[in-house]
């Protein structure tokens, strides 16, 4: 959590650095007092470059948005899935099915997400875990339509668990492109640039750093919703865990 809050501070105050900066400078160069033209084409071209540097932000934000509310729905279904392969294959009489759906929650559990924390990929442990139940499945033997019905509601069930696995590998090794970071970086640093028209009074100068943290923690918000498992805010296992504990109750 610390670790995070630094993050953040540090998003914060590089998003001031580079609000302000280019303001000094130019104000070293050209002076202070702007009248005339040069304020009216500096305000007109600030407001632009403020209007596409907001609908950047907006857009990138709202995707890792969408990507984390994607990632909540997938892992509910992985969790379910593998619930569901549980209790059907007790109704077909498959302990060693049970078994298997059981190592892989607790391979879940113990070692995708340390895995996706330190390293952004899932484990090993995981995969071998799936591995496991796909070969107890594969190995039933349906005697009637009943245990036939059974195989094949598991199986649909393997795949949704599978691709949901790799969807959530995917996401865990993702991040947000460089060419975002750039542009984010640069039109910050253009309007700062731009209010070098007004004179650096302490009313302006709290202007622009109240939008310069406000931008700031939106590049910041938007960089820890691209690290689920190991950012402020993280995605926990815990669909899994409710599914271990209807293992244990038997419910």
């Amino acid at each position: 959590m610390w670790t995070s809050l630094a993050i953040a501070t540090g998003f914060v105050l590089v998003a001031c650095l580079v609000a302000t900066a280019p303001a000094a400078w130019m104000r070293r160069r050209h002076g202070a007092e702007h009248v005339g033209e040069t304020r009216d084409l500096a305000r007109d071209i600030a407001t632009r470059l403020g209007v596409l540097h907001g609908l950047i932000l907006g857009l990138v934000f709202g995707h890792v948005v969408a990507q984390s509310g994607d990632l909540r729905t997938g892992l509910r279904a992985e969790a379910a899935s593998v619930e569901h392969i549980y209790y059907l294959a007790r109704e077909f009489g498959a302990p060693a099915a049970q078994a298997a759906a059981a190592g892989y929650v607790d391979a879940v559990i113990s070692h995708d997400w340390p895995s996706q924390r330190d390293t952004g990929e899932v484990s090993d442990a995981g995969w071998l875990a799936l591995r496991a139940l796909q070969s107890a499945l594969l190995s039933l033997q349906p005697a009637d339509r009943r245990q036939h019905l059974l195989a094949d509601a598991m199986q649909s069930d393997l795949w949704t668990l599978e691709r949901q696995r790799q969807l959530r590998g995917y996401q865990s090794a993702g991040h947000v492109p460089f060419e975002f970071w750039f542009a984010a970086i640069v039109g910050l640093a253009l309007i700062g640039a731009l209010t070098f028209v007004y004179a650096p009074t302490p009313k302006h100068l709290a202007i622009v750093g109240a939008y310069a943290v406000y931008a700031g923690l939106v590049l910041y918000m938007i960089f820890d919703l691209s690290r689920p498992f190991s950012g402020l805010v993280t995605v926990g296992p815990d669909a899994f865990e409710n599914a271990r504990a209807s293992f244990r109750t038997g419910l």
